[in-house]
């Protein structure tokens, strides 16, 4: 079987036992083929079990020693490692403008101004809607993150006798948020992924009445790979009761004209499509951009959505921070970031070609996920790149489906020519003899 990269994923071909060595393997078999609903406790065990591997590997939860971080390397441990876990895809997190605005700012406010945003907010929130209305358009708002951005838009936007279909690699977010859109008695159901044929006999199967959501990220946060919005855009206008919510966190920014992102470098604003981005990743600061079709959802959001009032505001720092990155977005500066950082997307992408290295996505994100099929050798291909001098994200069920276990690692414009040339040649060596084989091939020519 070939499977056809950026298009679905199989979903029947992961065996249902997952081997393990370890005395606690009984329980991941149990999970797997369970209800994880019905399973708590044995879901927990399992977590805490991938969590401890992965500890005790020195992979995940550490601290960075760096006097003062510079995107391309961090210190773990007295040890300098390349960074290739970094999304500050364009490299301004660390850009001097964007440090002299939060500084600024907290010249004028201090660290935080501790007032709900529904009585009082620093006028910087003015500077920033007003800089993300020209780049992004639609109606705007700044939620503190993306996170809450979602727990303020869709348990106010969803009624209870709403449809609510997700993607099945939709942000952790998202799927948090649905929890809440369930309890409030909206229908929750889980969709393969990016697979346009079952949501469109979905929708043909929905009264014409009953409204229906389908929530999806723009480009997703593990493989890679981007939502068919083209597609989605055409379901749109096919059926007037379909409503589209993107988190597409990880391509605003880095993508299309100023930033927008993903969602709307490819397809133009909707009546009924509404994009939420971040800007602590690519745009180097700190909360969220949320792009409403009207005013009509716009004011609902505010007036019914609980962490508009309930949470507290942008730290007058990252407010700085984000009004100095929008004014490198509207720049041309903006666009060379983009060839550079497309340019190295280019060549890791050759490169894994080059080598039919078990990638999960070829698109031209700067995002990839190489599958290993197994968390110990995920985690023994992730300590032997930091040996190397490599930093990369380490990931296994129940983060990704099992047998999908691998390494996640980013593309950045901080990476060098010569630090791509030495991680490719690195991640060639250490992945010999680690691969478990599928039952499924994947071509990547």
């Amino acid at each position: 079987m070939v499977w056809s990269l950026g298009g679905s994923r199989p979903a029947a071909i992961v065996p249902i036992v997952v081997t393990s060595p370890h005395p606690d393997a009984r329980v991941e078999e149990v999970v797997v083929g369970s209800n994880v609903a019905q399973h708590r406790e044995q879901a927990l065990r399992l977590v805490k079990l991938r969590m401890d591997q992965a500890i005790a590997g020195g992979l995940i939860r550490l601290r960075v020693e760096d006097q003062a971080a510079d995107g391309r390397t961090i210190t773990v441990d007295g040890r300098e490692m390349l960074n290739f876990g970094s999304c500050a895809y364009l490299g301004l997190n660390t850009d001097d403008r964007l440090k002299a605005g939060a500084t600024a700012a907290v010249d004028r406010y201090g660290p935080v101004f501790s007032s709900s945003a529904a009585y009082t907010s620093v006028d910087l929130y003015t500077d920033l809607e007003d800089r993300l209305q020209r780049i992004f358009g639609g109606r705007i708002l700044v939620p503190t993150t993306t996170t809450l951005g979602h727990l303020s838009v869709l348990p106010v936007l969803i009624g209870p006798d709403d449809l609510v279909l997700t993607d099945h690699q939709v942000h952790a977010s998202v799927q948090l948020t649905t929890k809440v859109v369930k309890g409030l008695g909206s229908e929750v159901r889980d969709l393969p992924h990016n697979d346009m044929d079952i949501l469109r006999a979905v929708l043909a199967d929905t009264p014409a009445q009953r409204r229906v959501w389908y929530l999806a990220d723009g480009v997703y946060s593990m493989f890679g790979d981007t939502a068919p919005v083209h597609d989605i855009a055409a379901l749109l206008d096919e059926y007037p009761n379909l409503f589209v919510y993107y988190d597409d966190a990880h391509g605003v920014g880095w993508r299309g004209t100023h930033g927008i992102g993903h969602v709307l470098s490819e397809v133009a604003h909707h009546e009924r499509m509404i994009v939420i981005g971040s800007l602590a990743k690519s745009w180097g600061a700190g909360g969220a951009v949320l792009v409403l079709p009207n005013d009509i959802m716009a004011e609902r959001v505010l007036l019914a959505g609980a962490t508009f009032t309930f949470s507290g505001p942008l730290h007058p720092a990252e407010l700085g921070a984000a009004v100095a990155a929008a004014d490198i977005h509207l720049s041309d500066e903006r666009d060379e970031r983009e060839k550079v950082l497309l340019d190295r997307i280019d060549y890791v992408r050759d490169r894994l070609i080059e080598h039919q290295l078990p990638v999960l996505s070829l698109e031209r994100t700067p995002l990839w996920f190489l599958r290993v099929g197994t968390p110990e050798k995920a985690i023994e291909l992730a300590k032997r790149m930091m040996r190397d001098g490599y930093y990369v994200n380490v990931s296994g069920f129940p983060v990704v489906p099992a047998g999908m276990d691998g390494i996640r690692f980013t593309t950045t414009a901080f990476h060098q020519r010569s630090d791509l040339e030495g991680f490719m040649d690195s991640l060639v060596e250490n992945l010999e003899g680690l691969v478990v084989p599928l039952e499924w091939y994947i071509d990547l020519r």
